[in-house]
Parts: structure tokens; sequence; C-alpha cells
């Protein structure tokens, strides 16, 4: 989310590494696993099979000589390892590890994958788990094949960055939202219409924005008899027009002439925002903004199996669908988003999880993919 990069991944063959990597809570500094940025898709290559590419950032590298691997596996066998091709800045790498070369030989296991994102610090030659990713990879034949990721369980997140606080582009100290919609397209006109502490609040927009941090995951499938199916899963970051923080702590002539209630120290408190597309509600977000204009992590990601953020600037949000959800989801798998918040990763063990599971709406959209 610091340092993003786009760029050719360096492959290698599958190889076995002697010792078990350490657990990620084993390394000094602390390495966070930036949830928000993850993505994971498999690629087809026609008849020959899949490849893949992913895109991963994470914070408390040790030294600009570290690197990173992907651990490809099916039934606990090792079949490919990737090296990531990273960038490394003040501690926060950022890159991709693929399988995407014209050189490299397709994959063919299909069934749940397991993704192990390995990292090698170099000043003590240790290595360590950083994340165990898990997605189903299917291989469909109709009038031509198809090979992906069916990913289902991505739509059950909501993460906010309080980032952009020295951009100069009029951009400064507004959020980041990333949401998951099951549809190749942005929302149109996006909005959020909140209220805090029940006060109703100027209707908030929502730019739509790209970069190595979304992804469009694509499978599509066209039946030798019947109609095409092409379903999405589609990570998408949002500028929202708001300014975090406190209003005295803005820049220039900012604290005067900022609109109020445009920065959210004006309305401390608990928010209830619906997020509108064409006039449906197809998301609800729960926050608490705290004295200081701060966005408070969710209590649900607290506790027990938490999911460590980046920074207190970094936080997920309480976020449910609705009944109009539909309108702009093609798919909702209600089981696979209670089995896994995204890619594999467990729900934190908090009671406030299972409302949060008990409001999805039933299951919606294209049929599984088969």
């Amino acid at each position: 989310m610091k340092c993003l990069l786009i760029a050719a991944t360096l492959v290698v063959p599958s190889v076995a590494f002697a010792d078990k990597p350490l657990p990620i809570s084993a390394h000094t500094p602390p390495l966070i696993f930036d949830e928000a940025s993850v993505s994971l898709e498999v690629v087809g290559k026609g008849s020959d099979g899949y490849g893949w590419h992913s895109h991963v950032e994470l914070k408390g590298v040790a030294s600009k000589n570290d690197r990173l691997r992907l651990e490809w596996k099916a039934g606990g066998k090792l079949i490919y390892t990737a090296k990531c091709d990273v960038s490394i800045e003040d501690g926060y790498m950022s890159g991709s590890c693929n399988n995407q070369g014209t050189s490299e030989k397709p994959l063919k296991q299909v069934g749940e994958i397991t993704a192990e994102l390995i990292y090698e610090d170099d000043s003590n030659d240790k290595e360590y788990l950083v994340r165990t990713m898990k997605i189903q990879v299917v291989h469909l034949k109709g009038q031509w094949e198809t090979w992906g990721n069916v990913a289902d369980d991505t739509l059950g997140s909501a993460f906010l960055w309080m980032g952009n606080d020295e951009a100069t582009n009029s951009t400064y100290r507004m959020p980041n939202l990333y949401l998951t919609f099951a549809n190749g397209q942005q929302p149109n006109d996006a909005t959020l219409r909140c209220t805090a502490e029940g006060k109703k609040i100027k209707d908030i927009s929502l730019g739509a924005e790209s970069g190595a941090d979304t992804e469009d995951i694509e499978l599509d499938y066209q039946p030798k008899k019947g109609e095409r199916q092409t379903h999405h899963w589609n990570r998408q970051k949002f500028l929202v027009n708001i300014y975090w923080g406190k209003r005295e702590t803005l820049k220039w002539e900012m604290p005067a002439k900022t609109e109020k209630d445009l920065v959210l120290s004006d309305n401390p408190g608990k928010w209830e925002c619906n997020l509108r597309t064409e006039g449906k509600v197809v998301r609800t977000l729960s926050f608490v903004v705290n004295k200081d204009g701060m966005i408070q992590n969710d209590e649900f990601n607290t506790g027990k199996g938490a999911i460590p953020m980046l920074s207190d600037r970094e936080v997920m949000l309480d976020m449910r669908m609705t009944k109009d959800s539909s309108f702009i989801d093609k798919r909702i798998n209600p089981a696979a988003m209670k089995k896994s918040l995204q890619y594999g990763l467990p729900w934190p063990d908090h009671p406030k999880v299972k409302q949060i599971q008990a409001s999805f709406p039933a299951k919606s959209g294209l049929p599984d993919p088969k």
C-alpha cells in the first residue's frame, strides 16, 4: 500500500528446503503481511494448463537483500516454487510472485491448492512462513478449456487505510477503502450515506482508483450448450472524500476552509454508512471515530486470532452485505465467505463474527463453476 510494483517474476523449478520455516511471529522486527492488498489469480493457458500471478506486500523487512518466494502445493506436495520480484523501501516489501513466463511449464493440478509465502532473512539466513493461502482451482471443458480459481471467499472483508498524508494532488489525508465485488465493473457514482452518532452527514463521494493493490479475478466459461458464464471477483480501491485526523492539524488554509463534517474529527463516535450505487444500498459499513479523527479497528478484529494491521492507520471495518447486494454482485456464496475471509484466511475468534456471518445473504447468482 505504500510502495507498489508490477514486474515480471523470476521463477525456478521446484526445490525442497531442508528446514521448516519459522512462524512469522518469530521474526524481529515483527513481520506484518498486508491483507488489504493481496491477490492471487490462476491464469489459463488453453489445453496446456495454467500459471498464476499474485501481488503481496510485507512490513518489517530487515534489509534490501531479503527475499520472498511462493511455494505452490497440491495434496501437501510441493509442485512449483516462484521467486518473488519485489521492491524494498524503508522496511517495506512490495511485488509479485508469478508463474507466467512463456518458458514456464504450465501446471494442471486442480482442487484445493495451498500457496505458502516464505520470507528469507539475509541477515540470519532464516526463513519465515508469512502466509498460507488456499484457493480452489478448477478446469472446465466447454467450447474452450478454462482454468481458474473460484474466489467466493474474498467478498466478506473491508479494509481502510488512512493514507495520502503527504500527497500534493488534492488527495491530501484521505483514506482508501478496499472492498471486493463479484463484478468486473466499478460501481457507478458510488457514495457513502452516513450518520455519526445518529446525525446525518452530507453524502461522501468515492473515487475509484487503480494500482497493483487491486485485482480482477476472472473465470470465463462457455459450456458446449447454454449461456456463457463469466465470473469476476474484483478487489477495488476507493478514495474516500473526507479527511482523517484532527481539523486543526490540516495544512495551509484547510482548517478554516474545509466544509464542516468533511473532517472525521468533526464527528467522533459511531458511524453507520450505506454504500450506494444507482439508488441501491449494496454494502453497509460501521466504524468508530475517536476524538483525534482516526477510524478504529473494528472490535471483531481484536483478541484471539486478530488479523495484524500495518499500523493504527490501517483498520478492518464491520461490513455487511444487503438484500440489494445481488444488484452488483453476480455471485454470492455465503458458505465460502463463512469458511474464510479471503484466500483461506481464518476469521478472528470473536463473538461478533457470528453476527456478521449471520447477516450474509442467501446464495445467489451465477452457478458453481463445474
